[in-house]
């Protein structure tokens, strides 16, 4: 755990650095391996919940002028390799998964077949369809992939019960609310 503040606190400290030209703060956003605990925790609950599958809960999503960044816990359940894999990709907002716990196999790039555009309540505009191709990395914690806006990606097996990981996002167009 004490490796996993530190990362978090050096990775957010970086990202405090990052402001776009006429952002109007001079403060920087603290988030606490307490935060990340709680909203681990949070997260577990929603996943027993309705025999869900995905929980994707913001930690902190900040104004740092001409844009937006922020952090989340993503979790996912279970998945075995197989069958078809439907992907996404954003439109607005660039991300950056570091694995907390588990593994598991993420497909980046490729096609999206049968690709429709939709728009998330949390997340903005997103396509989403069938993912054809792509390359395969497995993850485990510790692990990074950065993923720009308009690369579909999805996850083609997660190897064990759970895969827990922060999502950083930059968010230019300020499409996720803040929190």
């Amino acid at each position: 755990m004490l490796r996993l503040s530190l990362i978090v606190t050096l990775f957010i400290v970086s990202l405090s650095w990052i402001q776009p030209a006429g952002a109007q703060t001079n403060t920087a956003t603290h988030v606490s391996a307490a935060d990340v605990t709680t909203t681990l925790r949070q997260g577990e609950t929603r996943l027993a919940e309705a025999n869900r599958a995905i929980s994707d809960l913001v930690i902190r999503h900040s104004d740092v002028g001409d844009g937006n960044l922020g952090v989340s816990v993503v979790q996912r359940t279970a998945r075995r390799a197989g069958g078809e894999l439907r992907g996404i990709a954003h439109v607005e907002l660039d991300e950056i998964y570091y694995v907390v716990s588990g593994s598991g196999t993420l497909v980046t790039g490729g096609m999206l077949d049968d690709k429709r555009e939709t728009n998330s309540d949390l997340l903005g505009p997103m396509e989403i369809g069938r993912m054809r191709g792509g390359e395969s990395r497995l993850m485990n914690p510790g692990d990074i992939a950065i993923i720009p806006k308009g690369v579909s990606h999805a996850w083609s097996e997660i190897t064990t019960d759970r895969i827990d990981y922060l999502v950083f996002r930059n968010d230019p167009e300020k499409v996720m609310q803040l929190k």
